[in-house]
């Protein structure tokens, strides 16, 4: 089907609104319309169109008539003002706490965190990320409505689930970020930069935690 076009992402803007307006997860949606998250998630971003089919899935989820989402899209697609990049509303203040402990753990490989590298893959991929973007939603400064796009290269970038910096609300994908960039931190710490590559997606937060622990207080015996 392509990339969605214009019109296609004045949709997207609509099943956004409406989603909020429910108070729905991206997550709590995908179950309502039977489709997996990732499949939602590329409609909100614009990689693909919602279909017909979607268009009923989706109205019978918000409890509305399917001609209510072309109500809300032609008013985003009318408008001259609103840009038709998908965005996210957040919560800034949280959003620019992950921002910030991404930016100063150990990246999984390659060098750290180098916003100037970011900001050369945000450009490669057509996202606009200027610097002074970054410095704006690290430091809480956006406002509200976020650039979908811009997280996930973030996300890509820095090796974390996408879900860790779209869906504020879920504890678990918090938590198990959190307790990796802890590991990572803790590895870098004791020198063992190799491990860094190294998978931990099968171990628990709590384990992963244990674990830098440890690995601080053989460095702390050492020392």
């Amino acid at each position: 089907m392509g990339e969605a076009n214009e019109w296609a992402l004045s949709v997207a803007y609509a099943v956004a609104e409406l989603r909020e307006s429910a108070g729905l997860t991206v997550q709590e949606l995908s179950e309502r319309i039977d489709k997996d998250p990732s499949y939602v998630y590329a409609r909100l971003k614009g990689r693909a169109p919602f279909n017909l089919n979607d268009w009923d899935l989706l109205a019978r989820a918000f409890g509305i008539h399917p001609m209510e989402i072309a109500r809300i899209a032609s008013r985003y697609a009318a408008s001259e003002h609103i840009a038709l990049e998908p965005m996210i509303t957040t919560k800034p203040a949280e959003l620019a706490r992950r921002l910030t402990a991404l930016e100063s753990a150990p990246r999984t490989s390659g060098p750290d965190f180098d916003t100037a590298v970011l900001l050369s893959l945000a450009a490669e991929r057509e996202i606009e990320l200027a610097s002074t973007d970054w410095e704006a939603l690290r430091d809480g400064r956006a406002g509200s409505e976020v650039p979908v796009r811009a997280l996930e290269i973030v996300a890509e970038y820095t090796g974390v689930a996408l879900e860790y910096l779209t869906d504020l609300s879920n504890d678990e994908v918090r938590e198990a970020t959190e307790a990796q960039l802890e590991l990572r931190t803790a590895i870098r710490e004791v020198g063992a930069e190799s491990v860094l590559a190294r998978s931990v997606g099968d171990v628990s937060p709590a384990a992963m935690r244990a674990i830098a622990a440890s690995l601080r207080d053989v460095q702390s015996r050492s020392n």
